[in-house]
């Protein structure tokens, strides 16, 4: 299935839209990503419209890598969708999913609005409300799929990524390779070759091993959860967040998704500064939502063993962050790539321990 196909008879079978056929239908990509994760298209009709989400037509590399992203997409908004309609909205929702063949998968979903720039967005960080939003729906996701002392890496489905997926490891490693041709273009001569070095000779596989296993529990978690990856809408006087964009489904240490949300979007400066108000806010939601025995010095120690995994990822991301970004927002943005460089280069991976059972595939 793909946006070529969509017609008016399609809508009103598959969506149920009261349609005579008339109606004009118009078709128009919201894709940041220039259509390498799928391709993401607007259908307006008769006066509605509906974001259809279809697979990747790359055959490079990436793409290839990127065959069963699809299909964990559709899987885990078939999973948040089995919560109940009464469930607390985390995500846009599904009106429509097919599993296509081949790993790959289609989805129609409720139409949220455009995302705000992402250059501007990103360059200057979340403000604390949207940053708030986003941890308490990190929490409403978490909560209802959380295992106390569970194994990060057993997922209860077998199509979650874990922090030992063969896949997972391939994208960061590919996302790396990238790393210093992008960052001399972007900031030449900013960084220094032994730290950046020292980020590309890291054990990828153990670092996220080491991030995610004896977490003191585990979860579904998003697994890209940046500004990009998020639409934020008014709901009353209160900013609500909305999750995007589930390629990277995993299941593990649910602070990954919190440390991956600070590292990327918000500036070192409002990270210090809200750092506890941010874990108190997921902290509580997380409490108030069923899992009432997981304390907030657990969050704390969790976030901080997942830091040097969500900065590694980050880096890896770095292109989707800043694709589009101005020579002034680039400046802007620099001092958290610089942080998150820091954190992975000072991980002294020589002295760690490994872990044994890290190398199952997933």
């Amino acid at each position: 299935m793909k946006v070529q196909d969509i017609r008016h008879a399609w809508i009103s079978e598959h969506l149920g839209w009261q349609l005579t056929g008339e109606e004009p239908l118009t078709v128009r990509s919201i894709s940041h990503g220039d259509g390498t994760m799928g391709s993401v298209d607007r259908i307006d009709c008769g006066g509605r419209s509906f974001v259809f989400k279809g697979p990747p037509g790359d055959s490079s590399t990436w793409g290839n890598l990127l065959t069963d992203m699809g299909h964990r997409e559709v899987q885990t908004y078939r999973l948040l969708a089995s919560r109940g309609p009464s469930a607390p909205k985390v995500s846009p929702t599904c009106h429509w999913s097919a599993l296509i063949g081949d790993g790959l998968g289609a989805l129609a979903l409720e139409d949220l609005g455009l995302a705000p720039d992402l250059g501007a967005t990103m360059a200057a960080g979340l403000s604390h409300e949207q940053a708030l939003a986003a941890v308490r729906c990190l929490a409403l996701v978490h909560a209802p799929f959380a295992l106390r002392g569970g194994d990060a890496l057993t997922a209860p489905q077998p199509w979650l990524y874990t922090a030992a997926s063969a896949g997972l490891v391939d994208a960061v490693h590919l996302g790396l390779d990238g790393l210093p041709d992008l960052l001399e273009h972007h900031w030449p001569g900013r960084f220094d070759p032994a730290a950046v070095r020292a980020v590309l000779d890291v054990d990828v596989r153990v670092v996220l091993g080491r991030s995610n296993v004896g977490a003191p529990y585990v979860s579904l978690c998003h697994g890209d959860a940046w500004a990009g990856n998020i639409l934020f809408a008014s709901v009353g006087p209160a900013v609500a967040a909305y999750l995007i964009d589930w390629q990277f489904a995993m299941w593990g240490n649910p602070l990954s998704d919190v440390a991956m949300l600070l590292m990327s979007s918000l500036t070192p400066s409002a990270r210090a500064a809200w750092h506890d108000a941010l874990l108190d806010a997921y902290h509580a939601t997380l409490t108030s939502h069923g899992l009432d025995e997981v304390t907030l010095s657990e969050c704390h120690a969790a976030l901080r063993q997942v830091e040097p995994a969500a900065a590694l990822v980050a880096l890896a991301t770095l292109h989707g962050f800043t694709a589009g970004m101005t020579a002034a927002e680039l400046a802007c943005f620099a001092p958290r790539v610089a942080a998150a460089i820091e954190t992975v280069a000072s991980t002294t991976m020589a002295s760690a321990p490994r872990i044994d059972h890290v190398h199952t595939l997933r």
